[in-house]
């Protein structure tokens, strides 16, 4: 047994397991760094390329598998498997839902600051994706009136040329 000086005095140091190169689920312990409740925290390495902060005894009871990212990865991604990473289609659906329904977001005012909704049925994912299918190369969302509501009869996949001609004119 040996003795290590910390700022709260001397400590007994037992054998502990050196966890360095050590892969725990997603994973990998780089080194100690500190603690916490009395419990050696590692700083870790996840196969995404974060860093994380993990306790030891979560490390080795497998409490802890991820960041973070594998936790929602799960959970977002078990219906569609759209949004983690996500894709194009997914990306244009949160945008309209953005777009619509947050007053903070940059062009609020050009949707749901005058009124434009995005009907019951899209406020889901995967209802979208069923009426719309998958975005192609080189589309975007294009509402066909201008001044119309989010919905299947007033949407489609165009062209930046087919949506610029459909766009409504500013007074």
């Amino acid at each position: 047994m040996s003795w290590q000086a910390t700022h709260e005095g001397l400590v007994l140091m037992s054998k502990v397991r050196d966890l360095t190169g050590e892969k725990f689920g997603f994973l990998t312990a780089l080194r100690p760094d500190g603690s916490q409740n009395g419990s050696i925290v590692w700083l870790c390495l996840c196969d995404c390329g974060s860093h994380h902060h993990v306790a030891r005894y979560n490390l080795i009871t497998g409490g802890t598998k991820s960041c973070g990212c594998q936790k929602y990865k799960n959970m977002h991604n078990k219906v569609h498997g759209h949004s983690y990473p996500p894709t194009r289609t997914y990306e244009s659906w949160a945008a309209m839902i953005q777009r619509c329904t947050n007053p903070k977001h940059v062009d609020w005012h050009r949707y749901g600051g005058r009124g434009i909704k995005v009907c019951k049925r899209w406020m889901t994912f995967a209802n979208f994706l069923a009426d719309m299918g998958e975005r192609g190369d080189g589309l975007t969302l294009d509402r066909i009136d201008p001044d119309g509501d989010y919905k299947p009869s007033n949407c489609r996949w165009a062209s930046w040329k087919e949506q610029r001609i459909n766009q409504r004119r500013m007074k």
